[in-house]
């Protein structure tokens, strides 16, 4: 990782650019001047906060985005125990917090993400420019897989401001196609070229190699075609989608030696918060409101399985029992009795962070597993080598012994993949979730998809509520900012998709 300085510079370009254009959607037909001179911009602070917002993301959207919501929707971290501010319903909508999602996250990529590719074609830099796309991208599959139908067309440019202050709302679809094409074509101008990037010191997850980006974007490729698979071929569009499969399988992927990770600075910034969040969430705030704890899924899997993660992922409760609590469950559970975060998820406090994990932009555990799936699905590979594969960096990951490693996969059941083929796919996806902790975000998108999660059925024991009525949600409802500054477009969106419910289905979403 980086210097403290360097995150701060990428904190101080973020936040003027944030502070004079406060939207992607309005106001900018009062703007009249170019609020950033990319002459005069470091490249390296751009880039770096560009970085920060997408993939790091800081306290306030962790909060929101990655644990209220997403982590309890994908039922992998809870809120159910004693003294949380968050037990209830873990499904119900909170404006506040689906506005911030947008109006911290989205805009503010959005934006700065444009300046960043203006930057590097007025730069001549070619792999540059590839780079700025490539992380747009990444950006908006995670845009799309949260709200469905969003701007993307009309916000993708090099642009600082738009002409059209009020974008449309492109479908999932055309989204999906759009970054599958756009991705392709960055793989293809990066090439062969070795040329490092310029602003290589601001990019936190390569450090400007070109060819790791490519391998990036061809991953992100793969993530998107199996996602999306089972709707391209509903939509008469399976030779697009198994073109696009095929092609991902015939290119570099992402292993261990090229994993996109983002590590906490080497010391603790003076605002703690603007660094991740998770362990200031959890160390922040007076008392147990904050705190939260391991599902019960999630603490039953690796129990049933002897799984050598639980130690490296888990604190045993003051009992000496690993155990999860239900979400949306009648009733908090004594926190005596339940796991907590280890030091790898929360560290000892908001300043010592030294034991946390980096953030999983892209793991080469998810990597295996959508691999491992593609072949049970027909494609090339050897499922069960690259499940054995994908378990295996998932434990280098959380720091597991390698002999441990080797008697999980020699020993345990679960290590081989068995039974009919929608029994193996399960198998492949229950692991994928496994190594997607800490990222709510994917692992939401992938139960969502799988149905891995059952609806909750029994009123008595859960909050079988309105409008979800136990079932995962599905989406969030759009940013009340954007009802009011982009109107008709959102209005046209909710005509075209559905209900603005957290109940209706995204378009890949059709189990």
């Amino acid at each position: 990782m980086k210097t403290k300085q360097n995150v701060l510079i990428a904190l101080a370009t973020i936040f003027i650019l944030a502070m004079t254009v406060s939207s992607c959607t309005k106001d900018f037909e009062e703007i009249n001047t170019n609020p950033v001179d990319p002459e005069n911009a470091s490249i390296d602070g751009i880039m770096a906060g560009v970085q920060y917002f997408e993939f790091a993301e800081p306290r306030f959207l962790t909060w929101r985005g990655n644990l209220i919501y997403s982590s309890q929707f994908a039922n992998q971290f809870s809120y159910n125990a004693e003294g949380s501010w968050f037990g209830g319903d873990a499904y119900v909508n909170n404006q506040g917090w689906t506005d911030a999602i947008f109006n911290a996250s989205y805009q503010k990529v959005s934006l700065n993400a444009r300046n960043l590719l203006g930057t590097y074609n007025d730069l001549g830099d070619a792999n540059g420019a590839a780079v700025a796309q490539i992380m747009m991208s990444w950006f908006y599959q995670k845009m799309t897989d949260i709200y469905g139908n969003i701007p993307y067309s009309e916000v993708i440019g090099d642009e600082l401001i738009l002409e059209n202050p009020q974008p449309k709302y492109d479908n999932q679809k055309d989204i999906y196609m759009g970054i599958l094409t756009n991705l392709k074509a960055q793989m293809d101008a990066i090439g062969s070229s070795t040329q490092v990037i310029q602003g290589a010191e601001g990019d936190f997850l390569y450090q400007g190699d070109p060819q790791k980006w490519k391998t990036f974007a061809n991953t992100l490729r793969l993530r998107m075609a199996i996602r999306a698979r089972d709707a391209f071929i509903q939509s008469g569009d399976q030779a697009f989608v198994d073109g696009v499969i095929n092609d991902c399988l015939s290119n570099a992927l992402i292993d261990e030696s090229n994993q996109a990770l983002v590590s906490k600075s080497e010391s603790a910034l003076i605002l703690s918060f603007l660094d991740g969040g998770f362990e200031d969430i959890y160390h922040g705030f007076g008392g147990l409101g904050s705190k939260w704890v391991f599902s019960d899924r999630y603490m039953g899997l690796l129990n049933d399985n002897n799984d050598p993660r639980r130690e490296q992922m888990a604190e045993a409760s003051t009992t000496g029992m690993y155990e999860g609590t239900a979400i949306s469950q009648r009733g908090v559970i004594p926190r005596d009795d339940l796991a907590i975060p280890s030091v790898k998820i929360i560290g000892t406090s908001t300043t010592d962070v030294a034991s946390v994990v980096p953030t999983q932009v892209f793991t080469a555990g998810e990597s295996y597993f959508l691999q491992a799936e593609a072949a049970l699905l027909g494609y090339s590979g050897n499922a069960q080598s690259l499940y054995e594969l994908g378990i295996r960096a998932s434990m280098n990951f959380w720091g597991v012994e390698g002999s441990d490693i080797d008697d999980f996969i020699r020993d345990e059941a679960i290590a081989t993949l068995s039974g009919t083929p929608e029994q193996q796919l399960e198998s492949v996806w229950n692991q994928r979730w496994l190594a997607l902790l800490m990222n709510g975000y994917e692992a939401w998108s992938l139960v969502r998809r799988t149905d891995l999660i059952p609806t909750l059925t029994d009123n008595d024991v859960f909050f079988v509520s309105a409008p979800n009525n136990g079932r995962v949600p599905r989406r969030l409802q759009y940013s009340t900012g954007e009802l009011v500054a982009n109107e008709a477009n959102v209005q046209q969106a909710i005509e075209d998709q559905g209900p603005d419910q957290m109940t209706t289905n995204l378009w890949w979403d059709i189990q």
